[in-house]
Order: C-alpha cells, then sequence, then structure tokens
C-alpha cells in the first residue's frame, strides 16, 4: 500500500465566513483521499467538518458539508490510486453516486463501494453527513473482482449482513478514537471481514448474475482458504477435494475473479500475515510463530515473497506498523 492512511485522529472545520473556505475543504480531502475535483453550490456560505482515523489498512472519515460535487475526474492514475476501494455510508440528506455506466440514489443507509482507480462522480444535492471508509483492495478476504462488479450498486441497511455492517461502521465513527488507539487493528480487521460478508451475500444474489452459483462455490472455497491457512497442506487439490468438485472446476471459478487458486492461497496468507505483524495483541509472538500460524514455514521464502509484495521486510513492517500506532 503506497498511500499513508490516517493512524491518528484527524479532524477540519470550515466556516463559511472564510473567504477560501472552500479552497481549504480541496486541500484537505486531496490529502486525505486520493484526487478530486469539488465543486459546491454556493461557493460564498460553504460549511464543512471532517473527522478520520485509521489503521494500516483502514481509514474511517465522517464528513459533514453543503450541497457539492465531487469528481474523481479521468486522467492519469498513480500507483496509489490503483490499489483502493472507498465504502461509503450515507447518514443524512441525499446525493447520486455515478461510476463506470451506473447511476444510484444515495439516501440514508445506502451503502455503497466504488473505485479509486476509475472516475466517478458523487452529487449531494442538500446538507449531508457522510461516512467514506478506504482501504486496499488487498484487505478484503474475496477476490478485488467481486467488489469491481458491485461499483456504484446500492446495498441496503435495512436487514441482513448490510444492517449488521452499517450498524459497526456508525460504531466506528462515533468513536475514531479507538480505531486510533491500540485495538484499532482488531477493529478494522472485523469490519473489513464483514464489509467482505456483505459483498458475497450481495455477489451471490442472483438478480446481479446468471453465474450466481459459481460465484457462491468461489466465496464457499474462499471462506474454507481463509479457516485453513495455517495448514501447510492447503493446495488446489485438497480445497477440490473438500467441496467435491474437480481441480478443473476449481481452476476455472478462481479464473473468473482473476487469479489462481494458488495465487489466492499465497496472497491470503500474505495479508493475514502482515495484519498479525501489526497487531499490538501479538507483539509478543515472533515473527516466526506468527508466519508459521499463516502456513509460511520457510522464512527464506517468506521474507522474499513479502518484500516483494509490500515493499518491505516482515521486520522493517513490524516497526512501521508500531510506530504508526502510538
Amino acid at each position: 500500500m503506497t498511500k499513508s492512511l490516517h493512524s491518528t485522529l484527524q479532524s477540519f472545520e470550515l466556516d463559511a465566513d472564510l473567504p477560501d473556505s472552500i479552497f481549504r475543504w480541496r486541500t484537505e480531502m486531496n490529502r486525505a483521499f486520493p484526487p478530486l475535483a469539488i465543486v459546491p453550490r454556493d461557493p460564498a456560505g460553504f460549511r464543512a467538518s471532517y473527522r478520520a482515523a485509521g489503521t494500516a489498512e483502514l481509514q474511517v472519515s465522517d464528513l459533514s458539508a453543503n450541497a457539492h460535487t465531487v469528481e474523481r475526474r479521468p486522467g492519469p492514475v498513480t500507483e496509489q490510486d490503483l490499489g483502493f476501494y472507498k465504502m461509503s455510508l450515507q447518514v443524512s440528506g441525499s446525493g447520486i453516486m455515478m461510476q463506470g455506466n451506473r447511476e444510484i440514489v444515495l439516501t440514508p443507509g445506502t451503502i455503497a463501494i466504488y473505485d479509486t482507480a476509475r472516475p466517478y462522480t458523487l452529487e449531494f444535492t442538500e446538507d449531508y453527513r457522510f461516512i467514506v471508509a478506504m482501504f486496499p483492495k488487498s484487505a478484503l478476504s474475496l477476490p478485488a473482482g467481486l467488489a469491481g462488479e458491485l461499483t456504484a450498486h446500492a446495498i441496503t441497511s435495512d436487514s441482513g449482513p448490510g444492517s449488521v455492517l452499517s450498524a459497526y461502521v456508525m460504531g466506528l465513527a462515533t468513536h475514531l478514537d479507538t480505531l486510533a488507539g491500540a485495538p484499532g487493528e482488531r477493529l478494522a480487521r472485523t469490519g473489513l471481514d464483514l464489509l467482505s460478508t456483505v459483498i458475497a451475500a450481495e455477489a451471490g444474489d442472483e438478480s446481479l448474475s446468471a453465474q450466481a452459483s459459481r460465484r457462491a462455490m468461489l466465496m464457499t472455497a474462499c471462506l474454507y482458504i481463509n479457516e485453513h491457512l495455517a495448514d501447510e497442506r492447503l493446495s488446489p487439490e485438497s480445497i477440490a477435494h473438500a467441496h467435491f468438485i474437480s481441480v478443473r472446476q476449481l481452476y476455472n471459478v478462481f479464473a473468473e475473479a482473476g487469479v489462481t487458486v494458488s495465487q489466492w492461497i499465497r496472497t491470503r496468507r500474505l495479508v493475514e500475515f502482515r495484519r498479525d505483524l501489526a497487531d499490538p495483541l501479538m507483539a509478543a509472538r515472533s515473527i516466526t510463530q506468527l508466519a508459521a500460524a499463516r502456513g509460511l514455514s520457510d522464512a527464506g521464502y517468506y521474507s522474499r515473497i513479502f518484500k516483494e509484495t509490500f515493499g518491505m521486510t516482515p521486520t522493517q513492517w513490524r516497526e512501521t506498523a508500531s510506530n504508526l500506532a502510538r
């Protein structure tokens, strides 16, 4: 992950009486998120407030403002823009979200996902409050392609998994100081797992795709992988056997998500290992112990692929995460 997420509690408030209020808001938003164009309906009377906190892989921002338009415009895409999704929860007011060829209405309770690598528009037609969670695509426990298919798709928080996710996100926004503190990594992990569950439920809805049964198999296999990361014998063959399908069928299911089975096992092991290294509650456990708990027993191998994937060694990442949590 190349962009640095907030690791301490941040706050910012604008008064409409300030002559450069919209300029200051643009500056603050472009510091917090990949570059955005912001156009208020009433520049002279623009008011806004912003609070945010985060961990190594999740930033939660609570924003309130007057009516305005936000655009992620077409243009050069930097490496840091490519790696993130945003999930939003509309708390009050209303608006419209557009990405690709989809458009949805944002009303209180609407959950939506969008990709920072692609152009999108948010148009708020009145005063609003909006909670945004930004996270690396690799933080989800499902292939990124599934979330990508649900961009600009309205997810209800009235019932089911969406209601649980909504309540959890509201709790994080209300108590942002806990996210910036020592328990933050665990809280972030829980939130991201909840989001993965919601995405899985939405992607398995037959109204979204004729391939729902294949997606259901993909999600079942991903869950099995997550639960068996510590098993060094985990392989395409063992996964296929556990689900009473052929290895070829398993390969095809993952191929549709744009990843091989072996690549996904490795990705999940590395991501969970990275999370464990950043967890203050696991500080007493050695790097070797944490790696073994994720099925990574060869120190030379996991150190090399960890650095290739994240740009630093496990030791360097543990030190960096420890400094961020202070």
